[in-house]
């Protein structure tokens, strides 16, 4: 069986469910080593284009300011006015799907991935992600955000047109319209150590944040801190922080040794914390309504506790974690198999 990938780079979390399912499929004999990705102007992600044959277009694209808000009206007309590129990229991508012929698709969250589906009624579509999860009753309900609540559930619509849903969550819960998942983390997330180092491991998802880093590492200069995230630009160096480019493979290594966790409100590396009982601080980007639900979301179920501005006085003492229910993951993309048609 042939499966294609479609995948949202935005951040890391679209693209590390997409190598985690993509690592089980493969163990089982599938043939899945094309993914369809938006170009981005700071390049894709290397772990990502080591892991796919990646297929770039024009793609949809979030604008943020300087401190990593993401500025609506100014992403909104951007990609209005970039319609015709995006419709271009939508020709390019039924192309390739006409070529490869697919048996079905996995789509992560890519709008133009998900449009396709309209053309190609002969390939079955599944659509993971964690956003599909806030449809659900039982989620928890942010005040205000109008405007990106509504863009959200557009997402959501275009996004699993025609498409078996894979709803990710941090904890089980039923729901009739989707297949519950727990986080789909690559293989080597869920490898645990006996040690501890003494660092706290960061995660930034936009490079502008590190003004935050660097003004509470200057303030608690015993802490030693250790930061992920695309760098582009030179920084300046401080005794007890480290800057690294993302990696997703040294990311994980450090996961398993550090003290503690600090993230934005993405998903996945919040995910990661939970599975490996690291104390968890999530810093929503402003002005998202979807880290601030993922933070309430962590909060509500004692996984984790969020401010607005990183303080590393805040870090908590411990993490319950949810294995149980982690552990789950193969079970559910049996599930997904069975949909397919493939009997396992």
């Amino acid at each position: 069986m042939k499966i294609l990938f479609g995948v949202q780079t935005e951040g890391n979390g679209h693209i590390t469910q997409a190598i985690a399912v993509k690592q089980y499929l493969k163990q089982n004999g599938y043939d899945v080593s094309k993914a369809f990705a938006a170009s981005k102007k700071r390049g894709l992600s290397k772990y990502f284009t080591d892991e796919f044959n990646v297929v770039e277009y024009d793609g949809f694209d979030f604008v943020f300011d300087s401190v990593g808000r993401v500025i609506i009206w100014k992403t909104l007309l951007k990609n209005t006015l970039e319609l015709p590129r995006l419709i271009l990229s939508f020709i390019k991508i039924c192309n390739v799907i006409r070529k490869e012929k697919p048996d079905a698709i996995f789509n992560y969250y890519e709008p133009l991935v998900g449009l396709t589906s309209l053309f190609f009624r002969n390939i079955k579509y599944v659509s993971f992600g964690h956003q599909y999860a806030m449809d659900s009753s039982i989620y928890p309900r942010i005040n205000g955000y109008p405007v990106q609540k509504l863009f959200l559930r557009i997402i959501n619509k275009i996004t699993s047109l025609r498409a078996k849903i894979v709803a990710l969550s941090y904890y089980e819960f039923n729901d009739e319209e989707m297949i519950v998942s727990p986080p789909m983390l690559r293989s080597e997330s869920y490898g645990v150590s006996d040690k501890q180092e003494d660092f706290v491991l960061v995660y930034l998802m936009n490079e502008d944040m590190l003004h935050q880093l660097f003004s509470e590492a200057k303030k608690y200069p015993d802490i030693k801190i250790e930061c992920f995230t695309k760098l582009t630009k030179q920084h300046p160096e401080l005794p007890n922080v480290k800057l690294y480019n993302l990696d997703g493979k040294l990311f994980q290594e450090k996961m398993k040794v550090c003290k503690a966790v600090i993230c934005s409100g993405g998903f996945e590396t919040s995910a990661e914390a939970i599975y490996q009982m690291k104390p968890l601080l999530m810093i929503p980007m402003p002005n998202h309504y979807e880290q601030h639900a993922n933070c309430e979301d962590a909060y509500l179920a004692s996984f984790g506790i969020y401010v607005d501005k990183i303080d590393l006085s805040k870090i908590p003492e411990y993490q319950m974690g949810n294995t149980k229910w982690f552990d789950t993951r193969q079970y559910v993309l049996q599930r997904v198999l069975y949909y397919l048609g493939v009997d396992h």
